[in-house]
């Protein structure tokens, strides 16, 4: 094979290398680059205003993670043995996000989707990705398809793309704290990868590593704590799902709102199983913001508020309390219908859990010095102490809280036992 080398400045690894040909096509393939229109981080960008990143540069980061465990394991260990399983490897780390939607996970709830179905159908279906992937042999897409379903052989390579030591996992955690501009997502990851080792078919951590492998959880931790689940961010998912939903109803009542086509076929009770790969693929983030400008001057004034609060901004605020009882929801529900705001579209409650660290079934093995396999968390105390959290936040209209009228005073009186209010965090 001729010499071939790409070199991609990036601001988590510095440099990402693509040293085979395959691999750069599989990089500028239609279904890859339309990573660059979905935000690696949802509505996060709202909260936190650097968080501007796609799912492609994690997705390329995630790769060059995946070409330095690789090189890492082929010095120390002598895997992967060939170059097919080197192919297979790196285009799983390539290749895991390619079937999120915009929004994902809000986009999930809304529609009956699942970023990893559309991901092995795109695999399996899509015909620029699979003849690239077929030129390997024609079983390579299919065994693709299954290490991201977690199926089949291949156990190392599942591993290191899904398991609570992936790289996955490594590249999005120091990908997200740099464009949020946090400190505690980060963790040494040169360290990290030379910590692995392979043992008895299995992803191993030295317990060399262990310290490592501490900075890594407790950066995973800090990162769901005050990231992923920041009230702010978990408010403006609730308001995309709410735009969502709201023109989902409309549009089922058969009422006039104008639906980008890309859409009419999720909002058919049979659309799933008839929306080709192709039409999948027409979805992105540039799709839903184009349908929230639309509907920002709808006939609707539910669905046109709505949209108008998320693209200026003005976000639901989140209240942490416990869950309101039956009477309080009603309180709640008959106030916001006095200020003439639907309760079905602008009460809303939601329940936010960090799982701490999961070690049934999902833990990371130690390999001790006595060549005996533990688990982290009987090894580290500090892992040990990081137990399962939940958090119920109830999401309201800024003016609901703020407002001055007997029925906000109400609100208040519901939701914090005093009528007087203090600005919520913005």
């Amino acid at each position: 094979m001729p010499y071939f080398e790409k070199v991609l400045k990036d601001p988590v690894h510095d440099e990402i290398l693509v040293d085979d040909p395959w691999v750069w096509r599989l990089v500028n393939t239609a279904a890859v680059q339309r990573l660059r229109r979905i935000r690696q981080l949802g509505t996060s960008y709202l909260t936190f205003h650097g968080a501007e990143h796609s799912r492609f540069t994690h997705s390329l980061g995630a790769y060059e993670t995946m070409r330095r465990v690789l090189a890492h394991l082929g010095k120390e260990y002598g895997w992967p043995t060939d170059e097919r399983d080197r192919r297979l490897a790196l285009a799983a780390a390539l290749l895991h996000d390619v079937g999120h939607g915009p929004f994902s996970h809000t986009f999930e709830s809304v529609y009956p989707v699942r970023h990893e179905d559309w991901t092995r159908r795109i695999i399996l279906e899509d015909e620029e990705l699979r003849t690239i992937l077929s030129a390997v042999d024609d079983r390579f897409a299919q065994d693709l398809a299954d290490v991201l379903c977690h199926a089949g052989g291949h156990p190392y390579i599942r591993q290191l793309i899904t398991s609570q030591l992936d790289v996955d996992r490594m590249d999005y955690l120091l990908r997200d704290a740099l464009h949020t501009g946090v400190s505690y997502g980060r963790f040494e990851l040169a360290r990290l990868i030379r910590s692995l080792a392979l043992h008895d078919g299995q992803v191993v951590l030295k317990a060399s590593g262990l310290h490592t492998a501490e900075q890594y959880i407790l950066a995973r931790y800090f990162m769901y704590t005050q990231v992923y689940l920041h009230p702010v961010t978990v408010g403006s998912d609730v308001l995309v799902l709410q735009i969502l939903r709201r023109a989902g109803d409309l549009w089922q009542a058969g009422c006039p709102v104008e639906m980008p086509p890309e859409l009419r076929l999720l909002l058919r009770s049979d659309g799933v199983q008839q929306l080709s790969v192709e039409d999948y693929l027409a979805v992105d983030e540039s799709t839903l913001l184009y349908a929230f400008h639309t509907w920002s001057r709808s006939g609707d004034e539910v669905l046109a508020d709505l949209s108008r609060r998320f693209l200026c901004r003005k976000l639901f605020v989140p209240v942490v309390r416990r869950e309101p009882t039956a009477e309080q929801w009603a309180a709640l529900r008959t106030a916001a219908r006095s200020l003439g705001l639907h309760p079905d579209y602008y009460v809303f409650g939601r329940y936010t859990e960090v799982a701490g660290y999961v070690y049934l079934g999902q833990g990371i093995p130690v390999l001790k010095p006595d060549g005996t396999v533990s688990e982290l968390s009987r090894e580290s105390r500090i892992v040990r102490s990081l137990v399962p959290d939940s958090e119920y936040r109830l999401f309201l209209p800024r003016e609901m809280l703020e407002g001055v009228s007997p029925m906000c005073d109400r609100v208040r009186s519901i939701l914090f036992g005093r009528t007087e209010y203090g600005r919520p965090e913005a």
